[in-house]
């Protein structure tokens, strides 16, 4: 719902302001392409993962919506390297206090249930993957199984804009992915979710959904076709100062969110139209706390904010670091659970 609320508010505020004739405007309007190391890009991610993760309470979860946004921010903070095992164990701890033998997550269903559901197995499935955990025997229990059972429900409707917010089609297609020869129908699933995969015409929504598919860009031209135009959309989105705004209509002001979700899109699809050099010191620069303690400032209260626009730069930074990186997808855990299925089958050595 957090999400829900910020788009809402974010759209108000832009429309009030385009009826009053007021286009707000930065004091630093200048933009710097210098491509910053990739060691200072990790530091600058870890920093935020710190934040993130020494403000977030991991004992308890209100409902699946909860669940989803801090596991999400878990997720973004393991990928960036800082050590987060403290919080990792009190997650886990949750989890196993929480989830019956068949793999059922006891918690309440929030706003939008069949969304957050979804996702709070999608994620718990990356967080275990990206932590060499087995997610088919997590104390025992087969959560992928449970997934499975529950992926093979829905429907091509269910998985498109018109039953699901769009959000969370990602982290969908990164599970049956790595799982496929494990995942009941999975290539039928992939068909689906890739027939429900649209533009979501918004910065936000492109930037959140479109790197999860990746691996598909050289070799589906369904895929690639809905990645180029949303990337013909999100570029009208990016202002002169570097920053982004919320959507072609409402295109200011350039705020953390959007400018988060930008930089995670064209770090993944590079663009010849867009620098992410620009784009990266930009967010750095202008969104930033002033406190030094890694938070991002949400553009509409002025507020350090852990719960949204920090974790959406957080998700833009670290893809921009897996780009310099030489990495794959940050979201992609298919060599995850390839070196956790291969530690698990590894003949075992007798002593001499």
């Amino acid at each position: 719902m957090k999400q829900l609320k910020r788009k809402v508010f974010a759209f108000l505020v832009a429309a009030c302001l385009i009826c009053m004739n007021i286009v707000p405007a930065f004091a630093d309007t200048t933009t710097d392409a210098t491509v910053p190391a990739a060691a200072d890009v990790r530091q600058e991610a870890q920093l935020t993962a710190s934040y993130l993760m020494n403000s977030i309470d991991f004992s308890t979860y209100a409902d699946t919506g909860v669940f989803y946004g801090v596991s999400r921010d878990l997720f973004l903070a393991i990928r960036s390297g800082y050590d987060c095992s403290n919080q990792l164990a009190a997650y886990l701890e949750f989890v196993k206090n929480n989830i019956s033998e068949d793999g059922t997550i006891s918690i309440n269903n929030g706003y939008n249930a069949k969304n957050y559901y979804i996702s709070s197995y999608t994620y718990l499935i990356m967080i275990l993957s990206a932590s060499g955990i087995d997610a088919t025997d997590f104390n025992g229990i087969n959560i992928v199984s449970k997934f499975d059972k529950i992926i093979n429900t829905f429907s091509v409707d269910d998985l498109s804009n018109n039953s699901m917010n769009i959000y969370h089609i990602g982290s969908v297609y990164s599970v049956v992915n790595a799982y496929k020869d494990t995942i009941s129908n999975s290539d039928k699933v992939l068909a689906d979710i890739k027939s429900a995969l649209l533009a979501a015409c918004t910065a936000d929504g492109n930037g959140i959904v479109f790197p999860f598919f990746a691996s598909l860009y050289d070799t589906d031209s369904n895929v690639k076709k809905a990645v180029d135009s949303a990337a013909d959309y999100s570029k009208q989105t990016i202002l002169t100062d570097g920053t982004s705004g919320y959507s072609v209509q409402y295109p200011t002001p350039g705020n953390t969110n959007s400018s988060g979700m930008n930089l995670a899109f064209f770090a993944q699809y590079n663009n010849p139209d867009v620098n992410t050099a620009v784009l990266y010191n930009s967010i750095v620069n202008k969104f930033k706390s002033a406190s030094g303690n890694g938070a991002y400032i949400n553009t509409y209260t002025g507020q350090e904010d852990f719960k949204s626009a920090t974790p959406d730069a957080l998700q833009g930074i670290i893809t921009y670091l897996y780009t310099l990186e030489g990495k794959t997808n940050p979201f992609d855990i298919t060599a995850d659970v390839k070196a956790i299925a291969d530690a698990k089958n590894a003949p075992v050595e007798e002593p001499s």
